[in-house]
């Protein structure tokens, strides 16, 4: 698993996440992933994009950050998930956590958002 952290305009950090989201996955990128998004002091996209695979352990770091961040009046779009990845994410109804979108234009409006 690999992560790779840029700062967007807005200020927004920008986290891209390429592998397999699994549990080795998760341990790989844990401490990383949360330091750059829930203690950075702003909004937060997520790229899903080179994510292969999904589970559990990956569904509970996401959660677990998005928490951490709304704790501090923070908020954490996550986007452009492929079709696996993206099923597994309705099918556990992640949106109704952290709001989850098609591209990077559409998280940064959904930030935008109130």
């Amino acid at each position: 698993m690999e992560l790779r952290v840029s700062e967007l305009d807005g200020p927004t950090t920008c986290v891209r996440l390429d592998g397999r989201l699994d549990a080795v996955g998760a341990d790989q990128i844990g401490v990383q992933f949360t330091a750059a998004v829930a203690t950075g002091g702003r909004p937060a996209v997520v790229d899903l994009g080179g994510v292969s695979f999904i589970a559990s352990l990956g569904i509970r770091l996401l959660i677990a950050t998005a928490r951490s961040m709304a704790a501090r009046q923070q908020a954490m779009v996550l986007f452009g998930a492929g079709p696996l990845v993206r099923g597994v994410l309705d099918d556990v109804a992640l949106d109704q956590i952290i709001p989850v979108v098609d591209t990077e234009a559409q998280a940064l409006a959904r930030l935008a958002t109130p």
